[in-house]
């Protein structure tokens, strides 16, 4: 689906997705995170793929809610919008100056960083500890064993994943948003394998650490 959406968005799918909410939420339109939430009005997907489902969908909304969902492109949104209001007006810039502590490598010094298959097999051992270290809440502990795998190699999702919800945990947001950036970093420089929906997410935790950090 990847060059469906910059084929569609010309590689500004956030540009699209920032305005879209933004002229939404103005207008006193809710984003809800879940889309069988039982005020949900509309389903706004981004490619053809989120539409593969969507009979399954729309019987789980039947069954749960009550009633269909309609259902439309996000493009065709934000085309609507824009004929709609003249203009939309961008989304207030939420960057704030982060400070993250670590002792996390440099990019450039991760061993196996060309070498995926073997990174996986000399990191995969520290990341399954750190991550049963973090589900116990031994979290200082799981950040050390993540550093380890990455140091080595490690390069999959889950974790990033695992570090930004251990960063969470400690409500250390500076670096909770700095390996936010690293993921979305790395996943956007892959030629294969980059899931437009799974850096979306990591964008949208990335604003929620964000928010927490402004409180």
């Amino acid at each position: 689906m990847r060059d469906e959406i910059i084929i569609t968005y010309g590689g500004n799918l956030e540009k699209y997705k920032d305005e879209v909410t933004t002229i939404l939420v103005t207008n006193s339109n809710k984003v809800l995170k879940s889309k069988f939430a039982k005020s949900v009005t509309a389903w706004i997907y981004i490619g053809d793929d989120y539409v593969t489902n969507y009979n399954v969908d729309q019987e789980k909304a039947l069954a749960d809610l009550g009633r269909h969902i309609p259902t439309y492109h996000l493009i065709d949104v934000w085309k609507y919008l824009k004929e709609t209001f003249d203009e939309i007006a961008p989304s207030p810039k939420e960057e704030l100056p982060i400070n993250p502590i670590h002792s996390r490598v440099p990019l450039k010094d991760i061993k196996n960083i060309h070498n995926w298959e073997k990174g996986f097999d000399e990191g995969y051992s520290y990341y399954e500890n750190g991550d049963k270290a973090r589900k116990e809440g031994n979290v200082d502990e799981a950040i050390e064993l993540f550093d380890k795998a990455r140091y080595n190699g490690y390069n999959v999702p889950t974790l990033y994943n695992s570090y930004a919800m251990a960063y969470r945990k400690l409500k250390d947001y500076d670096n909770e948003i700095a390996i936010l950036d690293e993921a979305i970093e790395r996943l956007q420089a892959e030629e294969k394998n980059v899931y437009e929906t799974l850096i979306m997410n990591l964008n949208e935790r990335r604003s929620k650490a964000f928010a927490l950090k402004r409180r």
